[in-house]
């Protein structure tokens, strides 16, 4: 089984650049999940925070005007501004991301099943092998055998081809998904953090 993958070099530096795409992609997809999940909580956090600025110093003084602006700016940003975002960078970001990762189980599944091939080309050759070193050789039995491994040589090449053929597409494809995403996440982010900055302009005004 080895001496077989050890013979085919291409294949093995395709498999080798689609674990590193694999890792990178899904590292790059939990970041992105990760990244829209710290906003939220950075806009619920800061409304917390805004609500109870206001209660912390209700029985030492009359709230005051910077008090009421931040507590309103804050609740739009969490309430308004969040949910803008949020609706657009999962459409713009995420989903293309969670797209392109939805295609490496695929690819998975087609590398185990060539390795599944690779197994039974092996064991048709040791079966044939097996026939034709008999003494008493039977001629239907080894013309069986000699079937068996041109199906399994075919069946295995057919899927091993494809890979290598198909493997450096995908890679090569991330260019496609990532440039739109990325100029995307970087306008979201703009305005998210523009209209925010509109929202904490009052707050400076009441200070």
């Amino acid at each position: 089984g080895s001496a077989l993958s050890a013979s085919d070099p291409e294949f093995n530096e395709q498999e080798q650049r689609f674990r590193n795409l694999e890792r990178r992609a899904m590292r790059l997809l939990q970041e992105t999940k990760d990244y829209r999940g710290s906003i939220a909580g950075m806009t619920t956090a800061q409304r917390a925070l805004a609500t109870n600025l206001t209660a912390f110093l209700l029985d030492v003084q009359r709230p005051q005007d910077y008090q009421s602006a931040y507590r309103q700016a804050a609740t739009h940003i969490d309430q308004t501004s969040q949910p803008q975002f949020d609706e657009v960078y999962v459409t713009t970001v995420l989903e293309p991301m969670a797209q392109y990762c939805g295609y490496l189980p695929e690819f998975n599944k087609a590398i185990k099943k060539r390795k599944g091939l690779h197994d039974d080309l092996d064991k048709a050759r040791r079966a044939l092998a097996k026939e034709q070193g008999k003494e008493a050789r039977d001629p239907g039995a080894v013309e069986r055998a000699e079937m068996d491994v041109q199906y399994a040589e075919s069946a295995y090449n057919t899927l091993n081809s494809a890979l290598i053929r198909e493997i450096p597409k995908l890679i090569n494809s991330r260019v496609y998904v990532v440039d739109p995403c990325f100029e995307a996440f970087v306008k979201s982010q703009l305005q998210f953090f523009n209209d925010s900055l509109q929202q904490m302009d009052s707050v400076t005004r009441a200070l």
